[in-house]
């Protein structure tokens, strides 16, 4: 009786394992299936590709043309319309203001070269194309790498760096992607399964931010609209592999390097982000002795979204200073 007891419950758990794994992939092929979308039905119309020797870069543009350029790299899994409020706040205080999406999210190509030097490479490609003068960069989340990279080597471009609870990898020591990611095809379940499924984009969402209630459905329907775009599972499993590492050859992921920084600095930071906290923007100021730090009251993760008016309040003082 007890071998057939054992017997009965190993056939059940291969069941269950083998419905878990049909599930699973289930995320994937219906990944594939909505992912049909193209550049031109889906971007902004206000919007245009730059390009570049690594694919075009999709660019929103406001603001007066002879404004103090502001360049806005944005956060994971996010692209150049989470940044609206704060683009028209920008634009109507004179500057003008360049928000670009980063590979491979948003509108831009996915050439499949996601480090930190081919980031601040293809940016700087972007503003020699447009004839821009040197500008004001403002980077987020993991964004403020590629920032903080792009003005670490190339400073003639930059005259002010703005972060934005930034994810900079400098708290924690080197380490290489787990090997576990290495089969694509494994990333690729991972991205159908979080950044390309429509039933996770709120519920992660609403874990980077304090202001729960902010998850509104016109952001989630921003961050949605590009995973739409075909091969975004496949694109974004390629980029998952650089995102998972520490990016050892960037100077921005060393901390030896911010000592070398000599622009104007400065960090708005949400008080309760839980992503980011606040002790990583503490240390960060000790490797930039110049860095003014603006906490931002109740927010978290995504302070742009969580309280538009307040954010921007902020972002328009540190860019008056710098």
């Amino acid at each position: 009786m007890f071998s057939k007891i054992l017997r009965w419950s190993a056939k059940a758990l291969l069941a269950i394992l083998l419905l878990a794994v049909a599930a699973i992939a289930a995320f994937r092929v219906a990944a594939a299936m909505r992912e049909t979308g193209t550049r031109a039905e889906l971007a902004p119309p206000n919007g245009h590709l730059v390009p570049t020797s690594s694919g075009g870069v999709f660019v929103q543009q406001k603001g007066p043309a002879q404004g103090v350029p502001v360049v806005l790299f944005h956060g994971t899994a996010a692209w150049s319309e989470l940044w609206r409020r704060t683009i028209d706040a920008l634009a109507a205080a004179g500057f003008h203001v360049i928000a670009l999406d980063l590979p491979p999210f948003g509108f831009s190509d996915r050439p499949g070269s996601y480090t930190r030097q081919d980031q601040a490479a293809r940016v700087k490609e972007v503003l020699d194309q447009l004839r821009s003068a040197p500008a004001i960069i403002v980077g987020h989340s993991f964004g403020a790498g590629a920032a903080t990279e792009f003005a670490m080597r190339y400073p003639e471009r930059a005259r002010g760096l703005v972060l934005v609870d930034a994810a900079l990898g400098l708290t924690a020591p080197p380490s290489d992607p787990p090997a576990l990611l290495r089969p694509k095809w494994i990333r690729e379940i991972l991205v159908s399964l979080t950044i390309t499924n429509p039933l996770a984009t709120r519920p992660l969402l609403q874990t980077l931010i304090e202001k729960k209630e902010r998850a509104l459905p016109e952001y989630v329907e921003i961050l949605q609209r590009p995973t739409t775009l075909q091969n975004s599972t496949s694109d974004i499993a390629d980029w998952l592999y650089y995102f998972a590492g520490a990016d050892r050859g960037a100077a921005s992921a060393d901390r030896g390097s911010y000592a070398r920084l000599k622009l104007p600095v400065t960090m708005l930071w949400g008080e309760k982000d839980s992503v980011t906290p606040v002790a990583q923007a503490l240390d960060l100021r000790t490797l930039v002795p110049q860095a003014q730090l603006t906490p931002l009251p109740g927010l978290g993760h995504i302070p742009q979204i969580e309280d538009p008016g307040l954010f921007n309040d902020a972002l328009l003082k540190a860019l008056g200073k710098l």
